[in-house]
């Protein structure tokens, strides 16, 4: 703890000492998870000659991938990391941690606070109330969350936000790496939802899941949300005891989900936004598994939007209640055999909510630059 103490303490000073003119986008990221979602943002600023970028991140990992690409300094003790926050002196904070100004204090000396998502989420059900209330700029997926926010804002009085439909930069992402052709017969995906209710799909059923596809000869690869390794280490160490010596068992923990949306024929879950990956890029089966609904935001009845997750779900989903989880095996069975997912549909569905489709990056990129040259 005091060696990760003194190594962020020093490198938040040579960040400070740094000349704030070089200080124009400074990114913070708190983990290698996050990473795919803004890389191609960076990517595209150095792109267009912009060299004023720095990364802060808590994560060593980042460091190491893009040494030789920009600055990076690693700052991860909390008691440091607030202070970094605090005298932050810089044009654009870029990040997508949610509730800037209640976990960490905003600075007087940054002129724009940033947001970008990292999830196809709509921002009113799985997010907190005042999640992004005290941004100044939102870089929206589309045209759905902008009424969200907009809404919000009225509804609420949060103060006047700038809100940008750039595009979802992450389904970018996977999307041009994605191999479509590396699915594997029989091989199932589930990746529970984390939320803040103790009952929950992981904890209470996921081993009950995870039996019962093994012992009908499915492979099955679980990939919990990062969260559950903290919050959950419980049920996560039952899972290892009992199932990592199966060989058609396998435990995700990597920082992309790629490779597991790849190999996979379905996919199980009871709120994840994985789901948009697995139907908009792979045009695969989801079973919804239904309950306890994902809702964090205690202002959500206000807001009298539709979510899109709800959209998807009722459009491409099959829902199947906890009470009929015995059914789960066969309903594989039966996708397995015939896939009535319409490509006209998941796509007509990705260009009606989604901004700038394949082209996001590049469309945030330009607008930063124009809205710092015109300052």
């Amino acid at each position: 703890m005091l060696k990760i103490f003194f190594e962020s303490l020093i490198n938040l000073i040579k960040f400070v000492k740094i000349d704030n003119n070089k200080k124009e986008f400074v990114f913070y990221s708190e983990s290698k998870f996050y990473r795919d979602h803004f890389v191609d943002l960076i990517l595209n600023l150095k792109k267009l000659g912009q060299n004023n970028i720095i990364l802060i991140t808590s994560d060593k990992d980042d460091i190491a991938f893009f040494k030789g690409i920009l600055t990076c300094f690693y700052i991860k003790n909390y008691f440091i990391l607030s202070i970094f926050f605090k005298i932050l002196n810089c044009k654009f904070m870029i990040m997508t941690l949610t509730d800037i100004g209640n976990h960490f204090l905003k600075s007087k000396l940054c002129k724009y606070y940033v947001y970008f998502f990292h999830a196809i989420a709509s921002t009113h059900k799985i997010y907190t109330h005042s999640a992004f209330k005290n941004y100044d700029i939102i870089l929206s997926n589309g045209e759905y969350q902008t009424k969200e926010l907009t809404l919000a804002e009225q509804k609420f009085n949060f103060p006047k936000k700038e809100i940008v439909n750039s595009g979802y930069f992450f389904l970018d992402n996977i999307k041009r790496k994605a191999n479509l052709k590396s699915k594997e017969k029989r091989h199932i995906l589930f990746a529970p939802s984390w939320n803040y209710n103790k009952s929950n799909l992981f904890d209470d059923y996921c081993i009950e899941i995870v039996s019962s596809l093994l012992s009908e000869n499915f492979t099955l690869t679980l990939r919990p949300h990062p969260e559950h390794y903290t919050r959950s280490k419980k049920t996560t160490n039952k899972i290892k005891d009992l199932f990592l010596n199966n060989e058609n068992f396998f435990l995700d923990k990597s920082y992309s989900n790629l490779k597991s949306l790849e190999k996979s024929e379905i996919l199980i879950t009871d709120n994840s936004s994985i789901v948009f990956e697995f139907i908009l890029i792979f045009e695969r089966p989801i079973i919804y598994i239904d309950y306890k609904d994902k809702v964090h935001n205690v202002g959500i009845d206000k807001i009298s939007i539709k979510s899109i997750d709800d959209e998807l779900k009722e459009n491409f989903g099959n829902i199947l209640n906890i009470s009929d989880l015995k059914k789960l095996p066969e309903l594989c069975e039966n996708l397995l055999i015939k896939n009535n997912l319409s490509s006209d549909s998941i796509n007509s569905f990705s260009k009606k909510y989604l901004s700038n489709l394949n082209n996001s990056a590049s469309f945030a990129s330009n607008y930063l630059i124009n809205k710092s040259n015109n300052e």
